[in-house]
């Protein structure tokens, strides 16, 4: 849907995605996910009403949200975790790492966060 009627030459050309890659995806024939610059890029240059919650559902990212589920995707767009994790998606894309590390290090500088904090208290 995100290709709409447009080859995927020309996606690719739109998204600055190869199209090789996008065919191979089309397929089922990428092992892993894509990572977060290629999603922000598909998204960015998708159609009908495609957006980021779309693929990361394709991509199988949503289950890591807190409390969310593939069946409810649709209820994520506009929500406040939806708005969190479009700036999780965009910073790991500026930082060319995968969703789940972006995720990992948050969690893991909360977690560190948490422990100052009690140490201070």
């Amino acid at each position: 849907m995100a290709k709409g009627d447009r080859s995927i030459n020309r996606y690719g050309s739109d998204s600055g995605v190869d199209p090789g890659y996008i065919s191979r995806l089309l397929r089922a024939m990428v092992e892993n996910a894509p990572s977060a610059v290629i999603i922000k890029k598909l998204a960015d240059a998708a159609f009908n009403g495609v957006g980021v919650q779309d693929l990361l559902a394709a991509a199988g990212y949503l289950d890591l949200l807190p409390g969310g589920t593939d069946s409810d995707h649709n209820h994520f767009s506009g929500s406040e975790q939806h708005q969190q994790w479009e700036r999780v998606i965009e910073e790991a894309a500026r930082y060319d790492i995968s969703p789940e590390e972006a995720l990992d290090f948050i969690s893991s500088l909360g977690k560190s966060m948490a422990r100052i904090r009690k140490k201070e208290g």
